[in-house]
């Protein structure tokens, strides 16, 4: 059968079951597809039994009675446990949650303009003290102070324009809370020239240089960036922590089956390294929870649970399965049900009741701050890297790791001002060195380590949409990155057919 095909196919059971106001999952979908399950009759028998969404569970009796006429009977499987002890199990929780990254239920934004230049004051004078930490900054200057210094002299200021001239000279437009400089760039220079073509809008640096004709001669721009050096935290025990991303429950292209088989898994039901699955101690997911609703046009086609309620329902049937020793921290995203502005709240309690009602699920606001066992953990889901990889040269969406790299060069996960809810506080200045910085989005598995920092994308558990494929961005679905906190070992385990 033909993409079109079944895409048509799927289009026409979700008119059917909305019509008839039952939802019906994506397992489900495959179900009826690759069994022919007579759709009519199994919201027949729906209806005469009061249940309205339609589960794998649910059609089980419709697939049952088709293999009982073509297929032999099949042998039952048994299952073999090796012994009862879990590790992860007789581990104490040390989780800690660092509320100050979080947004929810302190938003001071109320839109005025005085809200932005606050905003934009609170990211420089953030980005100022850790550039001042530097030996070639500590003494910096003001701008409006740059005459009276008189020869050499440092500052930190944001970046507002980048020209070039017809003769291939080079300016950056910046500025400080007391004034604005024009920053000159000799294309003599092939260091400071390579600086500029990656220098972003709104971007804090700091610049060393002198002042002459009112130009300001750059001899070193810098970014905040991070140590060199930093020293690897590790535990005493071998506890794992897993991540995971973008499941995207509602969607027809939500991949149920293989997150049950993580699932399964977790809970030493099935599949293989049972080794590091009873060492599953953490699992850390970076946003897009559910698919949504209204989140870009005609998705409505393509959900299997068009309501925003039993979307975030049928994902606390799932979660609920993951076993109780085992903390799972939530950060929202996008397309979950939260304002569209970062730093994003958490969920409100009504909406994301499925979820707050496991005691092992701890669901925050975008971005957060997590410690476990004394390793600290930076989420963020990351819709702000659209624009990073669209403005910087040498990124793409199939090495996500690459543009988390310079959100930690330049201490912040909005470089470039976007979908920004002005504070009172910068929640996106990065002021802490994680030593995990585990991000979403793009849908794209990735890993590299900075500095000391491990930066990890986890993908998805969504197939390939039709705007990814008119993009021509391969995602790589259901593949979970797990660490070893006692040494920092990665590895990518796969739950797909690939």
């Amino acid at each position: 059968m033909t993409g079109e095909i079944t895409d048509q196919l799927k289009k026409q059971i979700i008119k059917k079951f909305t019509a008839s106001g039952l939802l019906v999952t994506s397992h489900g979908f495959d179900d009826l597809i690759k069994n022919g399950i007579d759709v009519d009759r199994v919201i027949s028998t729906a209806k005469d039994k009061g249940i309205f969404l339609i589960s794998d569970e649910f059609l089980k009796e419709f697939i049952e009675v088709k293999e009982e006429k073509h297929e032999p009977a099949q042998k039952p499987e048994v299952e073999v446990r090796k012994g009862s002890h879990i590790f992860a199990k007789e581990i104490d929780s040390e989780l800690k949650i660092d509320d100050s990254w979080d947004v929810t239920g302190k938003s001071t934004c109320e839109g005025k303009l005085e809200d932005f230049v606050e905003y934009f004051n609170q990211k420089y004078r953030g980005i100022e003290k850790i550039i001042r930490r530097r030996e070639n900054f500590i003494g910096t200057v003001a701008i409006n102070n740059l005459k009276k210094s008189g020869g050499a002299a440092s500052i930190v200021a944001m970046v507002t324009e980048k020209r070039e001239s017809r003769r291939g000279f080079r300016f950056l437009d910046v500025e400080d809370p007391t004034g604005d400089a024009t920053v000159f760039i000799s294309k003599d220079n092939e260091e400071l020239n390579e600086i500029y073509s990656r220098v972003l809008l709104d971007e804090v640096i700091g610049i060393r240089g002198e002042l002459r004709n009112n130009l300001f001669i750059a001899r070193e721009i810098v970014q905040p960036d991070l140590p060199i050096t930093k020293a690897p935290k590790t535990t005493d025990e071998p506890v794992h922590a897993a991540f995971l991303s973008d499941f995207h429950v509602g969607s027809y292209l939500f991949l149920e089956k293989e997150f049950q088989k993580f699932i399964d898994w977790l809970n030493l039901k099935s599949g293989n390294r049972r080794d590091v699955a009873e060492k599953i101690k953490y699992i850390f997911v970076a946003g897009d929870l559910v698919d949504g609703i209204g989140i870009y046009p005609d998705q409505e086609g393509e959900l299997s649970i068009p309501d925003i309620y039993k979307q975030y329902d049928f994902l606390g049937s799932m979660i609920e399965q993951i076993p109780d020793y085992i903390e799972v921290v939530m950060v929202v995203g996008n397309h979950d049900a939260v304002r569209r502005a970062e730093p994003e709240p958490t969920l409100d309690k009504d909406i994301g009741a499925p979820l707050y009602e496991i005691p092992n699920v701890h669901v925050v606001g975008n971005p957060a701050m997590v410690s476990a066992h004394g390793i600290k953990t930076l989420i963020y889901h990351g819709d702000s890297m659209d624009g990073v990889i669209g403005h910087l040269s040498g990124l793409s969406y199939t090495a996500p790791e690459k543009a988390m790299t310079e959100y930690l060069k330049r201490r912040h996960l909005a470089p470039l001002y976007h979908d920004i809810s002005p504070e009172n506080k910068d929640y996106m200045l990065i002021r802490d060195i994680p030593d995990i910085f585990h991000g979403g989005h793009v849908h794209a598995n990735g890993y590299a380590k900075y500095r000391g920092v491990h930066l990890i994308n986890a993908g998805t558990w969504q197939a390939q949409t039709k705007y990814q494929e008119r993009l021509g961005h391969h995602p790589t679905p259901a593949r979970v990155p797990v660490m070893n906190l006692s040494n920092q070992d990665v590895m990518v385990l796969h739950f797909g057919s690939d």
